[in-house]
């Protein structure tokens, strides 16, 4: 990808080529940027609208098949604007571009060790609640709905989907037909728990990468910061306690069985790009740790205790 040529599309640093350095992108084992290509860049030249540095995020073509680009980059400025995210200066969905400010080195990427402090768990609670205060998510997500689109989508791209899908697939049902009888509150949540969407500052925390926010169920959001941090229930239940602010069996039941399901669509995601994007192992091995730990999920007994308890 030439990001000078994007950027000129944009008319963004007329009549200079400003110094790029690219990010990692990285599939496998946690999906690490791998949507995008991003660079930090700097020009000798300030920019009238963004300035003299910045760093730039350009969407893979590939992406558009899973990601509402508009609405993510919506959710992006928004969260820029509240002081939840970096502030984002250009966001041109048709280009895929998006320009935030450039915070390298003044911040690091979250590792899942950070989140072994209960001090730094309280702190990425207390955020991701500030997503719910947000005004312009307007995208509903339900995790069964889009375990159906992913599906389709890695089937129509000819992916190698496993053998056992409509049986993962029949598993889930149950439990979105109890979700959707007791009812559910939507409100904005940033929706993906990877904990490499977390940048670490002296002071605070701050997440990027809003392609899954939208409007659901906020046990759904936590359901997938539990998936992330706590995968055993016993230690997940500390978590769901401070987050919900007291012990709901039935929630808590309802958080664990969308972290399983969520993991099934990023199992799926990760099939549709690694047939669109062959060379490449990454993608597939995602998948197929996605596809792991989702099978542990359905088969455990823990997910007919959940099942009973919705």
């Amino acid at each position: 990808m030439d990001v000078h040529a994007v950027l000129r599309r944009a008319g963004l640093w007329a009549g200079t080529e400003p110094a790029v350095d690219p990010a990692p992108t990285v599939a496998s084992p946690s999906w690490w940027g791998a949507d995008s290509q991003r660079w930090s860049l700097r020009a000798a030249a300030p920019d009238p609208v963004v300035g003299a540095t910045a760093f730039v995020k350009v969407m893979e073509p590939h992406a558009r098949g899973y990601v509402d680009v508009p609405r993510a980059f919506a959710a992006a400025r928004a969260a820029g604007d509240a002081g939840i995210g970096p502030r984002v200066f250009v966001a041109d969905a048709g280009l895929g571009l998006l320009v935030m400010e450039d915070l390298t080195g003044r911040v690091s990427t979250a590792t899942l060790d950070r989140f072994d402090d209960p001090a730094d768990v309280e702190r990425l609670v207390a955020l991701r609640r500030r997503v719910h205060e947000l005004r312009g998510l307007t995208r509903r997500r339900t995790v069964f709905d889009e375990v159906r689109a992913a599906a389709r989508l890695a089937l129509d791209a000819g992916a190698a989907v496993p053998e056992d899908l409509d049986r993962m697939v029949r598993m889930l049902a149950p439990a979105e037909e109890r979700i959707a009888a007791a009812g559910v509150d939507l409100v904005p949540c940033h929706g993906d728990g990877t904990v490499s969407n977390v940048l670490v500052a002296e002071d605070r925390l701050l997440l990027v990468d809003w392609d899954c926010a939208g409007l659901m169920d906020p046990m759904q959001d936590l359901g997938v910061l539990l998936a992330e941090l706590r995968p055993r229930d016993e230690e997940a239940r500390e978590v769901f306690e401070l987050a919900h602010g007291s012990w709901d069996a039935a929630l808590f039941a309802r958080a664990r069985v969308y972290g399983v399901a969520d993991q099934l669509r990023w199992a799926l995601v990760g099939l549709y790009a690694d047939a669109v994007r062959p060379g490449t192992l990454d993608y597939a091995k995602f998948a197929e740790w996605q596809l792991l730990r989702a099978r542990a999920g359905l088969r455990g007994p823990g997910f007919a205790e959940h099942l009973r308890s919705l």
